[in-house]
């Protein structure tokens, strides 16, 4: 099976002004996907899809790596899809005569996800007859228990139940962010929340941090220090 591993990283951000080449712990945040993913012995080739000049210069310069296309503009704007990003980029190295049967999508916002993670994330798809697997952490906010639903100036369990103690309720699972494997035929019929055959990879919550805002990257730091 051949994997071609994406890391979306394009210029502006609303949240995290230049978040992709911000320095944490002095490593730009983009540099920890690529470094991962460049650990990984079951990646195939490594991209990079962005329109940014500093996350260019980092790749090339810093983990010497080719980026081969730069992000048209109109695919990298703060309503642009995943989706889009990912045939995009699918579409460029299929014109190069190259295809792949997985991809395997690392966001920079998800910096403290390990080897190991990746690459029991693309094991579990080769033996899964799946349209993809995602990373996800185990969620104490419960739609059986404490996620409630407003109707009429009402509110209500999101899914109606009978659960007094939130330990009785079926799990549920928040998508990290952190690790997508997805078959490229599904990606080519559907969008990604369009996908029903999606298995679950459980990562524990230190590794499930997710860089939006101003203070996710304090509490990054903070767990940096402590490490």
């Amino acid at each position: 099976m051949k994997v071609l591993c994406i890391i979306p990283a394009r210029r502006d951000s609303r949240g995290i002004p230049g978040k992709n080449w911000k320095l944490l712990n002095n490593i730009p945040l983009v540099g920890y996907s690529i470094d991962i993913a460049k650990q990984s012995k079951d990646i195939d080739e490594i991209c990079i899809s962005t329109n940014s000049d500093e996350v260019i210069e980092i790749a090339t310069n810093h983990y010497h790596l080719k980026v081969l296309f730069t992000r048209p503009e109109e695919l990298s704007l703060d309503t642009t899809s995943s989706h889009d990003v990912l045939i995009h980029a699918v579409e460029f190295y299929e014109s190069q005569g190259k295809t792949y049967d997985a991809i395997l999508l690392l966001q920079p916002t998800s910096p403290f996800r390990k080897v190991e993670f990746i690459n029991e994330c693309i094991e579990i798809f080769k033996k899964s007859d799946c349209d993809m697997v995602v990373s996800v952490c185990e969620t104490p906010l419960n739609p059986y228990y404490n996620l409630y639903n407003e109707t009429d100036g009402f509110i209500h369990r999101s899914i109606q139940s009978n659960f007094t103690r939130r330990q009785d309720c079926p799990k549920t699972y928040l998508v990290n962010g952190s690790i997508y494997v997805i078959s490229v035929n599904s990606l080519k019929k559907q969008q990604l929340h369009e996908m029903e055959k999606v298995v679950k990879y459980e990562m524990p919550e230190e590794f499930s941090v997710d860089l939006d805002t101003l203070n996710d990257w304090e509490k990054a730091e903070k767990i940096l220090i402590k490490q």
